[in-house]
């Protein structure tokens, strides 16, 4: 049993990474730079980091002992699912149309976890599961079924991408004026630029 709750970071997460309001938004965030990637911008290189990163995302209790059929494949397939929920969520962040092959091939993968019995007892807002996590492919559907589930639960106008390094997030500011995955990273950055370029000009 799973109960989604807030968690500490397990090494090598920071809390820095877990900005986005929602799991899936954090999740693809474990890529360094979207709107200038870095040539090692990849944050999950191992089925250790894809387990320690469920873990500080509050979707398991405790890292579990995979055998080596679950472990196989494991970085890849959860990469695949990252880079889909990126491109349905980063569509809502611009108001445009959720793309329909990332988003089908996010169905797929999510029915096939439960049609397997590897995700169970669902209930309505998926705050409490049931799932096998060291069954083969069982982390990346359940991965998928979250997404597809935001997709109906978030507030699309709440979804938003920082406008410097393109990670997403969940606006829940007052004004929802929020522009920046992190104040003390991206937002000081900008305005650091900004103040550079005021100087420049003033000279």
């Amino acid at each position: 049993m799973v109960t989604l709750t807030t968690s500490e970071a397990r090494s090598p997460w920071q809390e820095g990474h877990f900005i986005g309001g929602h799991p899936v938004l954090d999740l693809t965030n474990t890529v360094f730079d979207r709107i200038n990637p870095a040539e090692d911008g990849e944050l999950i290189k191992s089925p250790s980091d894809v387990l320690t990163w469920c873990v500080s995302a509050g979707l398991m209790d405790e890292v579990p002992s995979l055998p080596e059929a679950a472990a196989s494949g494991l970085v890849a397939d959860v990469q695949a699912v990252r880079e889909h929920v990126w491109a349905v969520f980063n569509a809502v962040a611009h108001g445009e149309a959720v793309p329909a092959e990332s988003f089908g091939a996010l169905l797929e993968r999510a029915g096939a976890g439960v049609r397997a019995g590897h995700v169970q007892q669902i209930d309505a807002t998926l705050d409490r599961v049931t799932a096998d996590w060291t069954a083969p492919g069982v982390i990346p559907a359940f991965l998928a079924l979250l997404a597809v589930h935001a997709v109906f639960a978030l507030p699309a106008e709440r979804v938003r991408a920082c406008g410097r390094c393109g990670w997403l997030f969940q606006d829940s500011s007052r004004g929802g004026r929020r522009r920046w995955c992190s104040m003390s990273t991206c937002g000081n950055r900008e305005k650091a630029r900004r103040h550079r370029q005021v100087e420049r000009a003033a000279g």
